[in-house]
């Protein structure tokens, strides 16, 4: 559980209003240092709505958000091998919603934790680059974005 690109869904106990959400596992490396953001279906993609993409969503050359558009597929169960897509609009914004530690640590914020999907390749590295690019980014997590990105291009 939480290898990067997996999408992972539970009860969330340790945010201010503990529910059910969906996180995206971002970056893990050998000594199980594992970084993972919350999604929102809240109307934060930081566009106008007429304007909301798919994807990467730009105002004024920033990257604001990336969004998961309803029954888009973007990876699959890699238990079932069925598709996957977000049932309602599925933001993922760069200024805050990020958890970073250990597996352990990880799983003890979630109850009833698994993992729904695989996002397929490009839409994994597509993300990552919208977070890389993005000012909203906090520069901390800057080192980690720039690994994948590395790694992925240079094989």
């Amino acid at each position: 559980m939480f290898q990067p690109g997996e999408i992972i869904y539970g009860f969330a106990k340790n945010l201010y209003r503990p529910k059910n959400k969906y996180a995206i596992s971002l970056y893990r490396d050998e000594n199980v240092n594992i970084l993972i953001q919350f999604t929102t279906s809240q109307d934060r993609a930081g566009v106008p709505f007429d304007k909301i993409v798919h994807g990467a969503n730009y105002l004024n050359g920033d990257c604001m958000s990336y969004v998961f558009e309803p029954c888009v597929e973007v990876g699959v169960n890699p238990e079932t091998g069925e598709s996957f897509s977000f049932p309602k609009r599925t933001v993922m914004v760069f200024d805050y919603g990020y958890l970073q530690g250990s597996e352990q640590f990880l799983l003890n914020q979630f109850s009833e934790v698994k993992t729904l999907c695989k996002l397929h390749d490009q839409e994994y590295i597509n993300l990552v680059y919208a977070m890389y690019k993005s000012s909203k980014t906090n520069k901390v997590y800057i080192p980690y974005l720039e690994k994948i990105l590395t790694d992925y291009y240079s094989e």
